[in-house]
């Protein structure tokens, strides 16, 4: 029992890094942004979707839950115990995706300082 909670336990958490990781490369990236707009005139909500880390990571969770099937809880009714499963993988997600935002923030924010130093420093005196 301990054995096969701890691997589904690791299951939903490598289920959580990809599911961040590709929700925030798909909505966050350039690779993708000709992908987005096209989807956002294909329909507005599936647009949105994809510009919106937090949306795409659910189903990305969801697919992942479909084919991994991990199960944390065992209370005998298997459409709630994978529900709870999903939404607690979705919860770790979540806070992955918030530290990874912040890591992009910050690497944005030191890429702007430097490129204000740099023009600072290049303009005439």
């Amino acid at each position: 029992m301990i054995s096969t909670l701890m691997t589904d336990l690791t299951t939903c958490l490598m289920i959580a890094l990809a599911a961040s990781s590709i929700s925030m490369t798909v909505t966050q990236t350039e690779l993708f942004a000709a992908f987005r707009e096209w989807a956002t005139k294909k329909n507005a909500m599936m647009g949105h979707l994809f510009q919106c880390f937090y949306c795409l990571s659910h189903w990305v969770v969801f697919g992942g839950m479909l084919v991994y099937r991990p199960a944390l809880l065992q209370s005998g009714f298997a459409l709630i115990d994978w529900v709870m499963t999903a939404f607690i993988t979705i919860t770790l997600t979540t806070l992955i995706n918030g530290l990874m935002f912040k890591v992009f923030q910050a690497a944005v924010s030191t890429h702007v300082m430097k490129f204000e130093a740099q023009k600072t420093l290049q303009s005439p005196k």
